[in-house]
């Protein structure tokens, strides 16, 4: 399913309020939403965290926050007691005590949704083991391409542990296209419940601020970034410009002319390196599956020309050379050429900014994604019935 087969089944502002008012009388939709991180209670908003990593009690949760009063959404994080969840991560990759504890308790909830396979697989596989007509349906946002894609583990018992814990989905939702290719060729009874719903930022939260800019790049986060690539890219350039690699941990400092490595900071810091560059690179890795996307997204939301690879995570939301611009994911060449046409070309940066920012309020919003999403579940549990 393509973009624009999903803005055209999009609804409008006043056909969502009907619909909202319509099913006003109904009983609220029930949802357990098991997340695969730790969700913390808080009293008020913290601009410094990112919205998923915490809940205020009586306020809708993450996405759930945009209009939909008629849900009941109850978040289970992965947190075990006395630490116990790190352990099983460590061994297990995976949370089957938690897992465990969501598909008993799922009884009392009319659909169950979890982000990721470290506990959606183990709900799916209890699920398919003891099936039930008590039992709600189980979507699965499937970050992970089951177990990363065609790159991943080629584990029989893995696989075929994985083949049966997915047979009991009533859907799946990936955020990049791709992945309802994979589905097709490896889990076809995926692939007949699969959904492409793009991921979506908070638009508010992301914006565009006047700031004084600074004289460097950013680059955002560790995990799955090829930034050694960066840096050998980077030095041939010879430019006063700097580098700064935000997120690396100080284990892992890089000492090169020009390259400043920052540990880990808070969201609103962030936030504030990036508004203040000239633009954003991610090399994220050669992967099946779905990581970067948060971050580039943000950065476009905050009106910052973004550079990234060709790769299947990516392709789905950048027009290259409108939107953001595409280097080869093999080609250190190609990276340096296209940081160097950046570096020398800011009326294009700065256009491409603007054209990002656009686009990501029209397409990949935090509300729109959560319209198409909301309109999924409520499909799956009206076929359920």
């Amino acid at each position: 399913m393509t973009i624009a087969e999903l803005e055209a089944g999009l609804e409008t502002l006043p056909n969502r309020e009907a619909r909202r008012l319509q099913e006003s009388d109904e009983r609220p939709l029930r949802i357990l939403f098991c997340v695969n991180w730790r969700v913390d209670r808080l009293v008020e908003a913290d601009p410094a965290r990112f919205s998923p990593d915490y809940r205020i009690p009586g306020q809708p949760y993450w996405f759930f926050k945009h209009g939909y009063s008629d849900i009941e959404v109850n978040v289970l994080d992965c947190r075990s007691f006395l630490g116990f969840d790190r352990v099983e991560r460590k061994l297990a990759r995976s949370y089957p005590s938690k897992g465990l504890f969501a598909w008993v308790r799922s009884r009392r909830y009319d659909l169950v949704l979890s982000h990721g396979g470290q506990m959606g697989l183990v709900i799916g596989l209890l699920q398919s083991l003891f099936p039930s007509k008590s039992q709600p349906p189980h979507v699965l946002f499937d970050v992970g391409a089951i177990s990363g894609g065609y790159s991943g583990s080629s584990n029989r018992i893995l696989t075929s542990g994985c083949r049966l814990a997915t047979q009991s989905l009533a859907g799946a939702i990936c955020h990049s296209s791709q992945q309802l290719e994979f589905y097709r060729d490896r889990y076809p009874e995926v692939a007949n419940v699969a959904h492409f719903i793009p991921l979506g930022v908070d638009t508010e939260d992301f914006r565009p601020e006047p700031c004084a800019q600074e004289d460097e790049i950013i680059s955002v986060g560790y995990a799955f970034r090829d930034w050694r690539k960066l840096v050998r890219a980077y030095a041939g350039l010879r430019t006063a410009t700097r580098l700064v690699l935000l997120g690396i941990p100080s284990s892992e400092y890089i000492v090169h002319p020009g390259v400043e490595c920052v540990p880990r900071v808070s969201i609103d810091e962030m936030r504030r390196r990036v508004r203040r560059a000239k633009f954003v690179v991610l090399p994220i890795a050669k992967v099946d599956f779905c990581i970067g996307q948060q971050t580039f997204l943000q950065s476009m939301a905050m009106g910052k020309t973004v550079l990234l690879p060709k790769i299947p995570a990516v392709r789905d939301y950048i027009r290259d050379g409108e939107t953001g611009f595409l280097y080869d994911v093999d080609s250190e060449q190609d990276l340096g050429s296209k940081l160097r046409k950046l570096l020398s070309e800011n009326e294009t940066v700065e256009r491409v900014g603007r054209a990002a920012r656009t686009a990501t309020e029209s397409q990949f919003s935090e509300a729109t994604m959560a319209d198409r999403i909301v309109k999924l579940l409520r499909e799956i549990v009206r076929n359920a019935v």
